[in-house]
């Protein structure tokens, strides 16, 4: 029988958690959403439920009481339904499934919430001012991808923004069954006459089936599993070390900076 990981409330039991004081928990959001032609749909969710397992089981070894929820799969794609069988969920539904997420945190005393998103179309910012006033929880959001940049920028060429190199490296790391890189394209994106949107000052939802060509944006074919690999461990290192921090920390009138 293999070793029950009590960090995980999925695999854990009544009997068993509820002799552990859990400080933090965390949640992982991903997405169900079109990668290019050669990654599979739940690309997002299948990573940022990794990096979070990764993450958790890494901080509870350090001695952090950290409980990891399960991964919600669906995210915010309302500009990528143009693609077959993309699933979305409005912002709206997404800030609501967060207040109640949040409410059974405060109801079963536990007072530390990270969520790790793992899709770029989550922009949960927002989500997370318009809870800051309404929950005793102290909520804190990271994007995986985002808290390395050195390793980023030592790993890969061109990491691409969608189903490119970055990401199709990660996933040849985790599943490369998976992948069928043999079928990608280049994941070019179309150009728009509007100046300001070219120069990056001015912002659209942009409606991805018209932006990409098979829904990518950045070519995957130097991808390796190497690459993702080590980019993978150095963002679960990072955030580890944040769960451990979290946890140490004592919530009071400060939290989470230090005082005088």
């Amino acid at each position: 029988m293999s070793e029950v990981r009590d960090w995980n409330l999925s695999e854990t039991n009544l009997g068993r958690a509820e002799q552990i004081p859990y400080e933090i928990a965390v949640l992982p959001i991903g997405a169900t959403e079109a990668h290019n032609l050669h990654l599979p749909y739940g690309t997002d969710s299948i990573q940022v439920r990794s990096v979070a397992e990764r993450a958790c089981e890494r901080a509870w070894e350090e001695g952090a009481q950290v409980v990891l929820l399960p991964t919600l799969p669906i995210g915010v794609n309302e500009n990528t339904l143009g693609f077959p069988w993309t699933l979305s969920f409005k912002p709206s539904t997404v800030l609501q499934m967060l207040r109640d997420i949040v409410s059974c945190l405060e109801h079963h005393r536990l007072p530390k919430l990270l969520v790790l998103n793992g899709h770029g179309g989550n922009e949960l910012k927002a989500l997370m001012r318009e809870l800051f006033r309404h929950t005793d929880v102290q909520v804190v959001l990271v994007d995986w991808w985002t808290v390395d940049p050195h390793a980023m920028q030592a790993n890969f060429e061109e990491p691409g923004e969608h189903a490119g190199e970055m990401e199709t490296s990660v996933m040849m790391h985790l599943n490369e069954d998976l992948v069928e890189l043999d079928r990608a394209d280049e994941g070019e994106t179309r150009e728009s006459y509007l100046t300001g949107i070219e120069e990056g000052w001015a912002w659209i939802a942009r409606p991805w089936d018209r932006y990409t060509t098979n829904s990518g944006v950045g070519n995957p074919e130097r991808a390796n599993a190497e690459k993702g690999e080590k980019f993978l461990d150095s963002c679960v290192k990072k955030i580890a070390e944040l769960i451990v921090e979290m946890d140490e920390r004592e919530i009071d009138e400060w939290y989470p900076y230090r005082s005088g």
